[in-house]
């Protein structure tokens, strides 16, 4: 046995280096096959692996609130503070409920430095009861149910500490914190980020600016809750109508529904996509959809072996004779030739390994992911490569084993074999159809998502975006800020200035109803409520519809010391708000609205157009702006684009003369805007790349195909060529067969790429419409690129000299 698998192992060996070429064209289809699948199965694993760490995975559940009014249904993952309490009070059976907050920057100052942080968590002492989070030092379970306390991750101590075990920190110059412990990292397929965890009790109303204590402030509020076995969800949920009639006034409650959200279920959840922390939720079928693409490109890669060793039948045929001759039976040939293809697949799967290991920095960085390889540590890696080995050598070795080990001895050794005219060459067009049909679709869909992104940065938001810039305001004591507005002011490179809770854009808005007075609750609608300040509208280029702006009487009302009841405020809503309450712009003018916010009663002095809050992703939704200075959080600076750099620095001198507490940061709204599509930018670069793969490996299959043709038609050719036929003419006759091809690969591609990208699309609020010049430019590209390939070789045939072809004859 050793000595036939030693002399398997020679000949083997021998076929590859005599068809080295060939060889070379299937190593190198199968390490990019290989390799795309390695790739994407760790980028799905990723995603199927987020939370599986905490021991409590199947029991821990996450509270979301369920939302309806007129205007439809809103799905929240952060639910009022007033919760918690309630919650343990009216369920004492379940012993582990848990509370955090969420904050994604703040001001951190320990000793002389400091500087601005991300992912700033408060949770209460129950946190790491529920979730496995390592706890280093310290004790939280007592720490965390005190004022004053702060739980620093590693790689942040090792950052500030330098070496110190305690300490001090001045969060936001607001709260002073001792450092109480050191907690690790949480793992980056968490959805829940912290570089800091502070006590709860640390979290007031002087710190965040509002009241924490009233059932209808969310924010940032999370619940999470672990239950025991004796308790199901079910037993939970069906409690929480008799829950929010007692906490909930009558119409509220009967809007409004609470849910638990197992753990498991959290990143795949798109409609409570808010986390403590910036992991985005994942959608199922841009998995599914990663996950055919990469089968898609090995089964390109393995149609290029087929095919090669299918049309090197001719060569191998006598020596599958002699074998047949000498008593091989069937069974043994194929095993011979599955093992020449296992051989391939095994070191094409060593070299995407390391192509893997190189390539896995790149896409990290990229994706801002923190993949890794780990092959003695991962069984599910290591089973995913085996299988992945297995699978390619039977899919690329089962049929052309079949095939070759078939061959009658009699037929092959007489020289009567006649393999180009039999089943097989049939077979070798269906698969380059079939590939070249991956291909094309992939193409389309690359050109579909380019527009539909162009789309996106080109379409009006409703607003002006070009040359602002935001900066966050740490303070909105007015008298600071009319000392910052005016310093602004005077610098002439400075067009326009305004304070608000946030730019147009921004998240930084309330989510509340809003009604018309005069007919109560009965019907009440979704809004969200921008504060804003006087020059909001010339500092953003939004146009007003109708009625008047706000004025310095009405800012000057906004701003008195009084309670918001005894104040006159006033209300601008946006078209879609109008609509909504079934007004025209002009009609509204002069009604009385009512928001959720301090339940302020209105008049609406002003309709400003339909402007984008979100992404394309969403349609415009209805919005109410009205002067609350107590939420200027945000500073928008339309500047001149000459002298920039110094524009800039005039700015941060003023800013550190009146905030020397705080660093100075600023950020482009284009860029804000631009993150708002990062998700797609991937996807998009995701599909150029795999498209280009796709590409890529057939065109190793057509200059392997054409190749071997070029070798078997040099006499024909020499014949031809002797005969009078153009170098043009002989490059035709290889081409045109390929050429057919790509045509019925197009006809069936072209259906299937608009029924994906047109599912893709409907993600879109506002998109393209697909045109039909993505499927012209899909056939020509592919075309082209074929040509060029078939072209190459098949011009190196129909130049060489036909004595040489033709002097054995």
């Amino acid at each position: 046995m050793l000595v036939m698998i030693k002399n398997y192992l020679l000949v083997a060996a021998r076929n590859f280096l005599r068809n080295r070429n060939y060889t070379l064209i299937n190593i190198l289809g199968l390490s990019i096959g290989v390799t795309s699948c390695i790739l994407i199965f760790l980028l799905i694993v990723n995603d199927l692996r987020f939370d599986t760490f905490h021991s409590r995975y199947n029991q821990i559940y996450r509270v979301v609130l369920e939302n309806r009014s007129s205007s439809g249904t809103t799905y929240s993952s952060a639910i009022p503070y007033p919760f918690v309490k309630a919650f343990r009070n009216d369920f004492s059976e379940v012993k582990l409920v848990t509370q955090v907050h969420y904050q994604d920057d703040a001001l951190m100052k320990y000793g002389t430095e400091k500087q601005h942080i991300n992912n700033v968590l408060f949770a209460d002492s129950l946190f790491f009861e529920v979730f496995d989070f390592n706890v280093l030092s310290g004790n939280p379970r007592v720490d965390l149910g005190e004022p004053g306390k702060v739980f620093l991750t590693k790689s942040m101590a090792e950052k500030i500490l330098k070496g110190n075990e305690r300490g001090t920190i001045r969060l936001d110059n607001k709260i002073e914190l001792d450092i109480a412990g050191i907690i690790a990292d949480p793992p980056p397929n968490s959805h829940i980020s912290f570089t800091m965890v502070v006590s709860m009790p640390s979290l007031t109303k002087e710190y965040v600016g509002f009241p924490l204590d009233r059932w209808g402030v969310t924010i940032s509020g999370f619940t999470y809750m672990a239950l025991s076995k004796e308790i199901t969800a079910a037993s939970v949920v069906e409690r929480f109508p008799d829950f929010i009639a007692k906490y909930h006034s009558g119409e509220d409650a009967e809007r409004k529904s609470y849910h638990l959200q197992p753990l498991k279920e959290i990143h795949f959840d798109l409609l409570y996509a808010d986390n403590p922390g910036p992991a985005t939720n994942a959608d199922v079928t841009d998995l599914i959809g990663m996950g055919i693409i990469g089968a898609f490109i090995l089964v390109i890669a393995c149609i290029n072996f087929i095919n090669l060793a299918t049309a090197l039948a001719i060569k191998k045929s006598k020596e599958i004779g002699i074998r047949k001759t000498l008593g091989a039976k069937r069974s043994q040939l194929s095993a011979y030739f599955l093992g020449e293809t296992f051989l391939l697949t095994l070191f094409s799967s060593f070299i995407s390994l390391c192509a893997v290991e190189w390539l896995l920095r790149w896409l990290n960085y990229f994706l801002g992911l923190k993949l890794e390889l780990n092959l003695l540590s991962d069984p599910l890696l290591i089973g995913f490569i085996l299988l992945l080995i297995l699978l390619t050598t039977v899919l690329a070795g089962f049929y052309p084993a079949i095939i070759l080990s078939g061959f009658d001895p009699l037929v092959v050794l007489k020289n009567k074999m006649g393999f180009q005219g039999s089943s097989g060459a049939t077979v070798r067009k269906v698969l380059v159809v079939f590939q070249f049909m991956i291909a094309q679709v992939l193409i389309i869909g690359t050109l579909v998502i380019s527009n539909q992104m162009g789309y996106l940065q080109q379409k009006p938001l409703g607003f002006d975006r070009d040359a602002i810039i935001t900066v966050h305001l740490p303070q909105n004591d007015n008298a600071v800020l009319e000392s910052f507005r005016t310093r602004i002011r005077a610098n002439d490179r400075i067009l326009e200035s305004s304070f608000s809770f946030g730019e147009p854009t921004s998240e930084n808005s309330f989510s509340t109803g809003y009604f018309l007075s005069e007919t109560g609750t009965k019907e009440i609608h979704t809004v969200s409520v921008k504060s804003v300040d006087l020059s909001y509208l010339d500092t953003y280029g939004i146009k007003l519809r109708a009625g008047r702006w706000f004025s310095e009487a009405d800012e000057k009302e906004a701003n008195l010391n009084v309670p918001h009841e005894k104040k006159k405020y006033t209300y601008i809503v946006n078209e879609s708000a109008a609509r909504r309450l079934g007004f025209s712009a002009e009609q509204i003018i002069g009604r009385k609205i009512t928001s959720g916010i301090y339940d302020i009663d209105a008049e609406v002095v002003g309709v400003v157009e339909d402007f984008h809050i979100a992404s394309l992703h969403e349609e415009i939704s209805p919005v109410v702006l009205m002067i609350l200075p107590q939420y200027y959080y945000t500073a928008g600076l339309k500047v001149s684009s000459e002298g920039f750099d110094e524009t800039i620095a005039y700015i941060k001198s003023n800013w550190e003369q009146l905030f020397p507490e705080y660093n100075f940061e600023y950020e482009f709204l284009d860029d804000k805007l631009a993150n708002l599509y990062s998700h797609d930018k991937r996807t998009f670069t995701l599909f150029k790349i795999f498209a280009g793969i796709s590409i890529f490996i057939g065109c190793l299959g057509l200059y392997g195909l054409i190749t071997f043709m070029a070798s078997q038609k040099l006499k024909e050719v020499g014949i031809r060529k002797v005969m009078g036929a153009s170098v043009t003419s002989i490059i035709f006759l290889f081409s045109k067969e390929f050429i057919k091809l790509i045509v019925i690969a197009f006809l069936l591609a072209a259906p299937l790429a608009w029924y994906f990208m047109n599912g893709w699309l409907e993600g879109f609020a506002y998109r393209i419409p697909i045109s039909w010049t993505v499927f012209v430019i899909g056939i020509v590209s592919t075309l082209l690129i074929a040509i060029i390939t078939v072209s190459y070789r098949s011009a190196q045939a129909a130049i060489t000299n036909p004595a040489e072809t033709l002097r054995t004859e």
